[in-house]
């Protein structure tokens, strides 16, 4: 009888302090507690970016390609691949008993340049309105194939080689479009003054005229209609992004650039970003073999220019490769957390826990701006200053709980303390 009565008196006390234990210390219960945090960090603000890291090509600003309709036309060239020309230099002699022809060529490129001009200008009054007002992006594109029916009836194609584009970021930051739009206007108005140049001349002593300064890149001396390449003076640096890497960069994103022939890091801006898959070019087989990668998709591959802030002073030839890298996203005076310190986190919204006056954990909704690393960049969260916290089991209580952490530490540096005096620790100890 005693054994079994034992037992039994046994058995309950044990219920009795596991029911105990579990309103005590389960985790719904309502009694206060204390819970031991080991990871927490007091934020701070500061400037946070991600970069993409690009191979690009020394490229011309600018391709002008001049035509001549046949060989009849061309007496003679008298410039060769490599010449440096200037603006308004002669580049070919034409047979004067041919040159009607050309002429006609002439008059059809002039009046298509001067839509052109009418576009740009109209584009640019456009971006000045839009700046001023502070409205949405615009953008505008226009192109112009001519073509010139001689006088035995056949139809002979011009292409007058001009596009406007004019690319706006959606900042609302109009800069980089206005002075695309004025350079081309620029570009368009120095080639109008060479055509009206060559439309005014001597009948007896036709030329073909350089609209720009630069170099001769190319002539084409065997297949119609003859023509010639100028490679502007100013220089841009052309590089390609991937399909994936497309959504990422905008005009005006800011670039560094290094390579041989710069002194130290330059910067610059991406001038355009195409939304046309690059066509096979010289250029574009060069990327690929600075930057070889596997890619399913060969037309993935989207052609971005970048510009020095200031002209390089270094003379560098054409398709000298350099390394840049673009800031794709930058967030000014903003607080980071781990990504692993938010919960309920889909990659925009989340929650994080802090310490508030009380010692209690609080709950606080956060907004990410971009992920950098292992840490999730804020664009609403805590402000600099605030003690975050974090321990899983927080997430589990019905009210917030008392919270104790290890007391702050602070290795000490080597170099210091091999270099202070014995005195100093023996006046510390006696003054303790």
């Amino acid at each position: 009888m005693n054994k079994f009565f034992f037992v039994g008196l046994s058995v309950a006390v044990v219920a009795f302090l596991t029911a105990n234990a579990l309103l005590l210390f389960g985790e719904k219960s309502i009694l206060p507690k204390s819970v031991y945090v080991s990871d927490y960090e007091q934020s701070y603000a500061r400037t946070y970016d991600t970069e993409l890291f690009k191979e690009a090509l020394t490229a011309p600003q600018g391709i002008v390609e001049i035509y001549v309709q046949d060989h009849e036309a061309l007496e003679q060239w008298t410039v060769s691949e490599g010449d440096r020309v200037t603006a308004g230099s002669e580049l070919a002699l034409l047979n004067e008993a041919e040159t009607e022809e050309q002429r006609a060529a002439w008059e059809t490129q002039k009046t298509a340049l001067e839509g052109q001009q009418t576009e740009v200008r109209s584009s640019l009054a456009t971006l000045q309105q839009a700046k001023n007002a502070q409205s949405g992006p615009v953008s505008q594109d226009a192109s112009n194939n001519s073509e010139v029916t001689n006088e035995d009836g056949e139809t002979i194609e011009f292409d007058v080689n001009v596009s406007v584009g004019v690319a706006v970021p959606q900042d609302g930051s109009y800069a980089a479009g206005i002075a695309q739009a004025e350079q081309q206007l620029a570009s368009i108005e120095s080639q109008l003054a060479v055509l009206n140049a060559q439309l005014s001349q001597s009948l007896s002593n036709p030329s073909v005229i350089s609209p720009v300064d630069g170099t001769v890149s190319k002539i084409n001396r065997d297949t119609a209609p003859l023509s010639i390449e100028i490679y502007s003076d100013e220089k841009v640096f052309l590089s390609y992004v991937l399909e994936d890497e497309w959504p990422l960069v905008q005009v005006a994103d800011a670039v560094k650039i290094q390579g041989e022939g710069i002194d130290g890091i330059a910067t610059g801006t991406v001038q355009s970003v195409s939304e046309v898959p690059a066509e096979k070019s010289k250029w574009l087989e060069a990327y690929h073999q600075l930057d070889p990668k596997e890619q399913n998709n060969p037309l993935a591959y989207y052609e971005i220019r970048v510009v020095a802030d200031t002209p390089i002073e270094e003379v560098m030839p054409f398709g000298t490769n350099v390394n840049t890298s673009i800031t794709v996203e930058k967030a000014e005076n903003a607080v980071a957390l781990p990504t692993a310190w938010l919960f309920d986190y889909d990659g925009v919204d989340g929650k994080t826990h802090v310490l508030n006056i009380n010692g209690r954990p609080q709950t606080l909704p956060v907004t990410t701006d971009f992920e950098d690393g292992a840490k999730a960049v804020l664009s609403k969260g805590p402000e600099a200053g605030t003690v975050i916290i974090h321990e899983d089991k927080l997430e589990t209580f019905v009210s917030p709980p008392k919270v104790f952490m290890p007391f702050p530490g602070r290795q000490p540096n080597f170099e210091d303390a091999k270099n202070t005096s014995w005195r100093a620790y023996v006046e510390y100890v006696l003054a303790r």
